[in-house]
């Protein structure tokens, strides 16, 4: 007999959905709902308000910062309709700006969560680093003036690697019951004429922590720091010790992953 995964959730009619969304966070005071500031996760819930006729709630799997982008969002919600029996997802990208692209939607099975079942996501960010700033690039990269050293900055990075505790790299605003993290990856390399990427995977984030390490990166390398440097701000577990914050248009949500056996249930739509 097929195995077939129940869909609906929570009460009858209702399906949990799953979305993925790219943005340009530019003109957006980040992810989070806001009472008097545009956020993507308002523009969503605005739009499928809209189609359904009832408040939806949705929920997004990273709470990204004001001016930070997306390649890939991952979200869910409970379409009080079988969202395959409408075209949801042109529906919803009508109802959203040019600035927020439905990539993808997907009827989910009912323990599918948008949080609770990440197993790591990853982060990029940008930065053009030449003397001259290019106006093309300033929405979506740091500019960087002074030369960067992509192997020094990989040398340092190597410290940021493993299960740790980053709370010298958290910033205050959002209590979390641990600081404690696991970094599987953090690389840097150039990707285009004066551009240099930074790539950091793990299990979870803290509070503006992938700016807060790349401020810090960048601190460490203009100032000629040994890239020893790195593991005496970690060992100090104090955020003043560290360097400062990134400027957020360099950062992008570049991907969420879920195991393979949760991925295998959705179904896309």
């Amino acid at each position: 007999m097929e195995n077939r995964t129940p869909y609906r959730q929570c009460a009858p009619d209702h399906f949990r959905t799953r979305i993925h969304i790219s943005y340009d966070g530019t003109d957006f005071a980040g992810w989070q709902r806001q009472t008097h500031q545009a956020s993507v996760q308002g523009t969503l819930e605005a739009a499928l308000s809209r189609i359904y006729a009832k408040p939806i709630h949705v929920l997004g799997a990273s709470r990204t910062d004001s001016g930070v982008h997306a390649n890939q969002q991952v979200a869910h919600f409970d379409a009080p309709k079988d969202p395959s029996r409408f075209d949801l997802r042109y529906a919803v990208q009508c109802l959203s700006p040019e600035s927020v692209i439905i990539e993808e939607m997907f009827q989910a099975p009912v323990d599918f969560h948008a949080i609770a079942c990440v197993t790591d996501k990853i982060y990029k960010y940008r930065i053009f680093n030449r003397r001259i700033p290019s106006a093309l690039l300033a929405r979506y990269t740091y500019w960087i003036r002074f030369p960067l050293d992509v192997a020094y900055l990989n040398e340092a990075s190597k410290y940021i690697v493993g299960k740790q505790d980053f709370k010298s790299f958290q910033s205050a605003g959002t209590p979390v019951q641990t600081t404690v993290r696991t970094v599987s990856e953090a690389s840097w390399a150039v990707v285009d004429d004066h551009v240099l990427e930074f790539t950091i995977r793990g299990d979870g984030f803290l509070k503006q922590m992938v700016r807060n390490i790349v401020g810090t990166l960048i601190d460490c390398n203009q100032n000629e720091r040994d890239p020893s440097k790195v593991r005496e701000i970690l060992d100090a577990l104090d955020r003043r010790k560290a360097g400062p914050t990134a400027e957020p248009q360099g950062l992008f949500l570049y991907r969420v992953n879920y195991p393979e056996a949760v991925d295998n249930k959705c179904r896309k739509l």
